[in-house]
């Protein structure tokens, strides 16, 4: 599925503090030195070691040994350390996202560099500094920090440092929404071809996400390749699974579909052998636009509903779109087929009965047979709107059950007892009836389970087996029925269908076409303009 820049680009920032990322020592040995050694700079040395080695592994004790240090140091008045103490803590603050105080402890270890004129620490916290300024959209200014980071390591001449900014100004510009000098930069560090094949391997990886995002697919097929290859001796297998991503949208956009998707089959048993859930399912739902662009509507919408079915809260409204778009596309194209077979077989009678003078009068039969039945359709819709129209007058309270249905398989291992369903059912109903929580277009499941004080799954139970529904059409079907008794109303004439689609939660009108059509069998137009003429 379509990423942003940053999630393609985030390895970059992975690989910017070698100093913590390579540190090996082990965390009992650590403790051990700590606890046991008599030398005071021993146990800073080890005590800041363990605080990097657990900020690496997100540990929550990371700060209780941040403070073990800060006393040690306190006690021993060491410049260097303290500056040494105040970037873990800077980088602690960045894990925890109280970016102002890492700001602070950034510029006190810079601070404190400078007077001690100790330039490696001076850049480490600079280049800390500038990735925390790019995370928080203050573009120009990390932008800024790096290429003067980058313009001094080429005046020393360190090639390692070099492709360490050069990555990360990719990454800044990328961000900023730059794609041409985020290009300009990976292909620069691509063409260095550094010693640490993982810096090569990422900037083929991302220039193949921008040339994907340009269209420019041989291109990206030839820098996912590269990605590919190296990936394929790394440890973790997210890379890799990202480069097979990057690698099965170019094969698509070249329209090679068969090695697409031999290629997103690989992708999807990579990703659910490591157990990266989210990935297996946008590979799953890459399949699903891999059948699309093949004209397999019926695999598309199979493959697009089983990625979001996987979604146990609200589908975002893009992706409840698309499955409908795909049903529909797939439920026209097998009707135009029987249509056509049916079409060719009456050419063929009609033909055989022009030849013996009958033609004419088999075309008017015909013509008035169409007018009938276009006719009587017409009818039928008008006695549908018209029959919509009085239940929705006799509703008091919004009634969207359509049959309760307590014997499905698929919560018989639930421990949610029958009387625990009917408190959960009293307070939806409350929630739709009084407070009509269906108007939020920003609703999930997740979001209504936590307001109603349950749990999401218990829920999501009640609505399938007391509505027999999905959350998404339970909750569009609410939506319509709303948009129904607005366009009936006089009150509401002047507003535009797409004005009241987003009065009634909808984001866009496409969905609310494809809901009222689903839910009211006519179009939103024909029921307001037929609604109209009943009731005037």
């Amino acid at each position: 599925m379509v990423r942003s820049i940053f999630l393609i680009l985030i390895y970059l920032f992975l690989i910017s503090n070698f100093e913590s990322i390579n540190c090996q020592t082990k965390q009992d040995s650590l403790n051990q030195i700590l606890h046991s050694s008599g030398d005071l700079t021993t146990k800073i040395e080890a005590s800041l070691k363990l605080a990097r080695t657990l900020l690496n592994q997100g540990n929550a004790e990371t700060r209780k040994y941040l403070e073990i240090a800060n006393r040690l140091i306190t006690e021993q008045k060491d410049s260097l350390y303290f500056a040494k103490l105040y970037k873990i803590y800077a980088q602690y603050y960045v894990y925890t996202g109280n970016y102002e105080k890492a700001t602070e402890y950034f510029l006190s270890t810079i601070k404190i560099c400078r007077s001690l004129n100790n330039q490696e620490l001076l850049d480490s916290a600079l280049n800390g500094l500038a990735q925390l300024n790019i995370r928080t959209k203050n573009y120009e200014k990390g932008i800024s920090i790096f290429e003067q980071l980058l313009k001094k390591a080429k005046e020393n001449k360190n090639t390692e440092d070099i492709v360490l900014y050069s990555l990360n100004l990719a990454v800044s510009y990328g961000e900023a929404g730059n794609l041409n000098k985020a290009e300009h930069y990976l292909i620069q560090v691509f063409n260095s071809n550094p010693k640490n094949k993982f810096y090569k391997a990422v900037a083929a990886n991302n220039l193949s996400f921008i040339y994907n995002n340009s269209k420019d697919y041989k291109k990206a097929v030839t820098f996912a390749k590269v990605a590919v290859k190296f990936s394929e001796n790394f440890p973790d297998k997210a890379f890799e699974i990202e480069s097979l991503t990057n690698y099965s949208n170019a094969l698509r956009g070249l329209g090679n579909y068969a090695k697409a998707e031999r290629i997103i089959r690989k992708t999807i048993s990579l990703a659910k052998e490591n157990n990266y859930i989210r990935k297996m399912n946008n590979a799953i739902g890459n399949l699903a636009l891999n059948y699309e662009a093949m004209g397999n509507f019926r695999l598309a919408y199979k493959h697009y509903k089983d990625f979001a079915e996987r979604r146990d809260s609200l589908l975002n409204e893009s992706t409840n779109a698309k499955i409908n778009e795909l049903q529909i596309k797939y439920e026209t194209e097998k009707k135009d087929r029987i249509i056509t077979e049916k079409t060719e077989a009456l050419e063929r009678k009609n033909q055989a009965l022009l030849f013996t003078g009958a033609g004419v009068v088999l075309f008017v039969f015909l013509s008035i047979v169409i007018y009938s039945l276009y006719r009587k359709k017409n009818e039928a819709y008008k006695a549908l709107v018209k029959k919509n129209l009085e239940i929705i007058s006799s509703e008091e309270r919004y009634n969207l059950i359509k049959q309760k249905d307590n014997k499905q398989e698929k919560y018989s291992s639930s421990p949610l007892s029958v009387e625990k369903k009917e408190d959960i059912n009293k307070l939806l109903e409350e929630a739709i009836n009084e407070e009509k929580i269906f108007l939020n277009p920003d609703i999930t499941l997740g979001k209504l389970a936590q307001k109603l004080g349950v749990n999401s799954k218990y829920l999501s139970q009640v609505i399938h087996e007391y509505y027999n529904s999905g959350f998404a059409d339970f909750i569009n079907h609410l939506r319509v029925k709303e948009a129904a008794r607005l366009l009936s109303s006089n009150s509401y004439r002047h507003l535009s269908i797409e004005g009241i689609s987003e009065m009634v939660g909808f984001k866009n009108k496409s969905s609310f076409n494809i809901y009222f059509k689903k839910f009211m069998n006519v179009t939103p137009s024909f029921f307001s303009r037929t609604s109209a003429n009943l009731n005037s």
